[in-house]
């Protein structure tokens, strides 16, 4: 498998074109926001410290499973793995990946978040000025709401469909998968502190979390797309 900068697919390109031309556009109204958090953001190296001693902390690998889905986790085939796929993983084990980078555009009523990586990241819409609907349609996403705790923007998010691991080991998330993200600047805004925290009734033993720290860039995205 080769990432390559490519054209994108016919049915994402028809995605991001709907999309992405009406967010920007809607981008000279956008909601009030404690912090401006518009820009390109790349996730920092594993073993690099920021000022103050913070660096990241946990990773996907290390959840704790129940024990009907440890043993489910075994039954899979690694071959099937949507990275491997060229597929979506899901924001659980894209946001903890080194060198993602995404853009933040706040838009009125939302912010889209564009990757790079736009085959296995595709494009986050986080909702804020709505709530979950009643029975959200499941898609590799989920369904994104996000409102601002001070100067971070907390996203809670429902309605995985069952095409996404939570890590590269296999290990499978239920339905009821909840993902509650906190998203800050910090250092004078030269930096995200990323921090999610993943709830599963039906997969994993306990909550866990992690954390991430994005640098902000001053440059562009491009289209990094997956080829098998």
């Amino acid at each position: 498998m080769t990432r390559t900068p490519a054209v994108l697919p016919f049915a994402l390109c028809a995605v991001l074109m709907m999309w992405v031309p009406s967010a920007i556009a809607q981008a000279a109204r956008p909601a009030a926001a404690p912090s401006d958090l518009a820009g390109v953001y790349q996730s920092i190296a594993a073993k690099t410290t920021l000022t103050g001693g913070l660096r990241n902390t946990g990773s996907p690998a290390d959840i704790a499973l129940l024990p009907a889905a440890a043993q489910q986790m075994k039954s899979v085939d690694l071959k099937q793995d949507p990275e491997k796929m060229c597929a979506a993983i899901g924001p659980f084990r894209m946001m903890a990946r080194d060198r993602t980078k995404i853009e933040l555009i706040p838009a009125r009523g939302m912010i889209v978040m564009l990757f790079e990586d736009v085959s296995h990241g595709l494009m986050r819409t986080i909702y804020m000025s709505r709530s979950h609907p009643a029975k959200p349609n499941l898609n590799w996403l989920g369904d994104s709401v996000g409102r601002w705790d001070g100067n971070t923007l907390t996203v809670d998010t429902i309605g995985f469909n069952d095409k996404t691991w939570l890590n590269d080991a296999g290990a499978q998330h239920s339905d009821a998968l909840h993902l509650v993200e906190q998203i800050r600047p910090i250092l004078g805004g030269r930096y995200l502190e990323y921090k999610v925290t993943a709830e599963d009734a039906k997969a994993l033993a306990k909550p866990y979390t992690y954390i991430r720290y994005y640098e902000k860039l001053d440059t562009d995205i491009m289209e990094d797309v997956c080829e098998e």
